[in-house]
Order: structure tokens, then C-alpha cells, then sequence
């Protein structure tokens, strides 16, 4: 019972399926707003860690990689990182499984984790292909500790760690607070909508 309850198939829930439109435009314009605001953290994974902790892993990987591709229509730098936002739907999904979103202190160490995770990814991808700069407010910071001497791939990873854990902490606490203003009865048209349902 629980093989089935955890499987790929069981996370494709009719709700699930319609969420994933709007968990993709959550990212596109979130991860728009950061951009345009050059601010130190990227908003774009709040639509896939919303879906991935109610709906499971799959869901929230394939929800993270339609995302990049289709912003990769209108900038292609997206694409290279399909990865990343497929490991953060991933371990948003499978965190949520072990109810990691149940308590506020639970969603900051789920965003610590992920936030760890996503940085480093990313941080290959940002130093080799794009040479530590994209369009992101977090060039600042690499910037200033290549400055201080660290290699490229040191400053790009330290600033990754400090930009992906502000945030995913950010975007878990969103998340959170989104989940907890659902009903019940809306919450139990996911995979994993029961373990956010009020007792």
C-alpha cells in the first residue's frame, strides 16, 4: 500500500496536473522580479517547491525543468540550469514525504538543505559555462570575492551558498505559509496534501 501511496503515478493527481501551469508561472515571474530588481536572491523555485511538497519529487522535478525550458525560450542561459531546479523539485519532494514542511524549524532546515544542494549544483555551471557572471544580483558578491582572491569557483560557490540558502529558506517559509492558509478538503487532492492537513 505504501509502494503504490509513494509511487510516480499516485503523485499525477488530476490537481497536481492542473497546479503545474501555475507552479511554472509562479517561477517565471518570480525569478523575473528578481532579475529586474538585481537582488541577491533568484524567487524563481517558489512555484516547484510549493508543488513538490504537496504533490511529491516527480512532480516537482518535471514542474522545475518545464520552467527553465520554457524560460530558456526568451533567455537561453535558463536551460543549463534544468538541472538544478530539478534537484531542488527532487529534494522538495522527498523531504515533504518525511514531513521536513510540518513546523516552521522543520522548513528552515528543509531550506538549509536545499538551499546547500542548489548552490552546489549551480556553482560549476555558473563558474565554467556563464565564467561566474549571470544576470542575477549574486555577480556582485562573486565579484567581490574574486576581489579578495579566491579562485572563480571558490568566490562563485561562496556566493552560491549565500545567495541559494536565503532564498530557498525564503521560498520554503512562502511555501509554507501558502500550504497552511489551504483548506483541508483542497489539501487532500494531493499525494501529500495530508500531512499539512489540520488535525
Amino acid at each position: 500500500m505504501a509502494e503504490k501511496k509513494n509511487s510516480i503515478k499516485s503523485d499525477f493527481t488530476m490537481m497536481a496536473m492542473m497546479l503545474i501551469p501555475i507552479a511554472i508561472a509562479v517561477n517565471i515571474i518570480g525569478g523575473q522580479i528578481a532579475v529586474l530588481l538585481k537582488i541577491p536572491v533568484y524567487l524563481d523555485t517558489i512555484g516547484t517547491l510549493l508543488i513538490a511538497i504537496l504533490a511529491g519529487p516527480w512532480v516537482g522535478a518535471l514542474t522545475g525543468l518545464l520552467s527553465n525550458l520554457i524560460n530558456g525560450i526568451f533567455d537561453p542561459t535558463f536551460i543549463p540550469f534544468a538541472i538544478v531546479s530539478i534537484a531542488v523539485g527532487l529534494v522538495a519532494g522527498y523531504l515533504s514525504r518525511v514531513k521536513m514542511f510540518s513546523t516552521f524549524w522543520k522548513v528552515i532546515i528543509s531550506g538549509i538543505i536545499i538551499g546547500l544542494l542548489a548552490a552546489i549544483v549551480s556553482a560549476p555551471i555558473v563558474a565554467y559555462m556563464f565564467g561566474g557572471v549571470t544576470g542575477s544580483g549574486s555577480t556582485l558578491i562573486t565579484g567581490i570575492f574574486l576581489a579578495a582572491g579566491q579562485s572563480l569557483l571558490q568566490s562563485v560557490l561562496t556566493s552560491s551558498i549565500i545567495t541559494d540558502l536565503a532564498d530557498k529558506i525564503i521560498s520554503c517559509l512562502i511555501c509554507f505559509f501558502i500550504i497552511k492558509s489551504m483548506s483541508g478538503r483542497y489539501l487532500s487532492k494531493f499525494s501529500l496534501g495530508e500531512n499539512f492537513a489540520k488535525k
